[in-house]
């Protein structure tokens, strides 16, 4: 009776076990940023759409990326990516006044570099004129890393301008909100006027690690100056020991 008593004692124990087993939570493995895919790049170009900036001029912007995204160094680069880059578009002006240009596309081979170009080629200006609030253009630039694929070893904004700012404490407050989060801000410099805005550029606008600035001596050097500049951010290699090394295109 015993032996019986203690059997069944044994019984109701591995029984109340296997309920408990049952009534537990299954955890499956879910997608984490540890097992989606890690891109090498999201990078948002920024284009600068205020009222300094006419439509040839726009234009230029425009094609002058479609022209650097195509060139064999650039794709070579984007192909050599691991994980490939992400990128994205956007358009700034005044502070309520930016667009997104285009969305999140990411890249790994030449054809899908080819077919990126050819969207940035086509993108319409959304927006006209309006003032020149580069921290309200960076502020947006930035949003859009909310929604950028998986995740990335560098998150990067590559802004491009031909003016200085038109509130320069806003300016400060939001890079280095941005800089504290790890986003890393290159520029490339118009240099329309004799304002020195490379010099501007740098000492107001720049930071992360291995931020830069190219100077595009005007418009029609605004080709060859962004691909000097993708071709630095996709690889993320420094030409200099300083974070602050001016690269102007060469003819």
């Amino acid at each position: 009776m015993q032996i019986a008593a203690g059997l069944s004692g044994m019984a109701m124990g591995m029984g109340m076990v296997a309920m408990l087993f049952l009534t537990m939570p299954v955890f499956q493995r879910s997608p984490t940023a540890q097992t989606l895919p890690e891109l090498e790049l999201h990078l948002v170009l920024a284009f600068d759409v205020s009222a300094s900036v006419n439509d040839v001029e726009f234009a230029r912007q425009r094609r002058g990326t479609a022209a650097a995204l195509r060139a064999p160094s650039v794709m070579r680069a984007i192909r050599n990516a691991p994980g490939g880059v992400a990128m994205s578009v956007v358009q700034w002006s005044s502070i309520r006044r930016q667009a997104s240009g285009l969305g999140w596309a990411w890249i790994q081979t030449d054809e899908e570099t080819v077919a990126f170009a050819r969207a940035v080629d086509a993108m319409p200006r959304r927006l006209e004129g309006g003032g020149t609030m580069i921290h309200a253009g960076l502020s947006y630039a930035a949003e859009q890393f909310d929604t950028a694929p998986h995740v990335a070893r560098r998150q990067v904004i590559d802004l491009s301008g031909n003016g200085q700012t038109d509130d320069a404490i806003k300016l400060r407050e939001v890079r280095d909100s941005l800089l504290r989060r790890g986003i890393v801000i290159n520029a490339l410099a118009i240099e329309e006027d004799t304002d020195d805005l490379t010099d501007y550029f740098h000492a107001e606008v720049i930071g992360g690690r291995q931020s830069f600035v190219i100077t595009a001596d005007d418009w029609n050097d605004f080709s060859r100056a962004m691909q000097i500049k993708l071709l630095r951010e996709i690889r993320g290699a420094v030409f200099s020991s300083t974070p602050t090394v001016t690269q102007r295109a060469s003819r």
